[in-house]
């Protein structure tokens, strides 16, 4: 993401929701926000801890180029993520409106079926690896 899109995403989050944003950072590390002071073009201004510390609150300056992604600290239902996006175009493939996962084509690849019977997967299981052996054994490894 660019820092316009940064700064574009943290406009959207409603106020009272910035104390359950948590910022995580490149280095996996992550930063629990409790109030965001400025937004800049390059970086934020946020009061907030250390993910896993009881430290009192510190002043911190994130540069949107360290973010690795933004997470709400709590549960979100799908209407609530519609309306941080209630002024923008629905993307192609979905119904507007629509909580629903696009259609994905079905594969060109059969889906091969299980035996029910514990007793006959497991003959099927042993019978594909013996012929991977038998395939691999064609192909000597070049070891040592």
């Amino acid at each position: 993401m660019t820092n316009a899109d940064w700064v574009q995403l943290l406009h959207r989050i409603p106020e009272h929701e910035h104390a359950k944003m948590v910022f995580v950072m490149r280095t996996a590390t992550e930063l629990c926000v409790e109030v965001v002071f400025r937004i800049e073009e390059a970086y934020a201004v946020v009061r907030g801890r250390f993910a896993g510390s009881t430290d009192e609150l510190r002043g911190f300056f994130v540069p949107y180029d360290q973010i690795l992604c933004l997470r709400l600290d709590r549960m979100v239902r799908g209407e609530e993520m519609h309306e941080f996006f209630a002024n923008e175009p629905v993307p192609a493939g979905r119904k507007s409106g629509s909580l629903e996962t696009p259609m994905v084509p079905p594969s060109e690849r059969p889906t091969p079926t299980v035996p029910a019977d514990p007793a006959a997967a497991s003959k099927l299981l042993l019978e594909r690896i013996r012929a991977v052996r038998a395939s691999s054994a064609k192909f000597p490894s070049h070891s040592g």
